[in-house]
């Protein structure tokens, strides 16, 4: 559903309707670049869809063979974590090309270089990106 004027997903707080959640259909979500050091055309800003701050989450939709921008959160001491929801791939860490389906989960170190990088179908996966504790 679209909001005000036919720009961007209609979220409603939950504050606003008695509610302690907010749900946000990624379909709904522009791809755009954004803040995170890897920022690709690619990218769903979930996190500020959903108005929440501790963390972010991206829902990213590669197309075939293309691939984010190899990168290490050094500067903002951030982890990330990858599920795989669809299609095929590889996430390369520190030089190290491992195979991706869906289902996977993949967790990479604040000092690990990393890189997703779709195969023939592409590839769909959400990050979450958040600095520990």
């Amino acid at each position: 559903m679209q909001g005000p004027h036919g720009v961007g997903p209609l979220v409603v707080p939950a504050s606003l309707i008695g509610v302690a959640y907010t749900i946000v259909d990624p379909s709904s979500v522009t791809a755009g670049l954004g803040p995170h050091p890897a920022a690709s055309p690619f990218d769903k800003r979930v996190s500020e869809a959903l108005g929440v701050n501790a963390f972010a989450v991206y829902q990213v939709e590669l197309p075939p063979e293309a691939e984010t921008v190899r990168h290490d959160h050094l500067a903002d001491s951030v982890e990330d974590l990858y599920f795989i929801v669809s299609g095929d791939g590889w996430v390369i860490v520190d030089d190290e090309q491992v195979p991706l389906r869906p289902g996977i989960f993949v967790a990479v170190t604040v000092e690990s270089t990393r890189q997703v990088r779709a195969g023939s179908s592409g590839i769909t996966f959400v990050a979450l990106c958040g600095a520990p504790h």
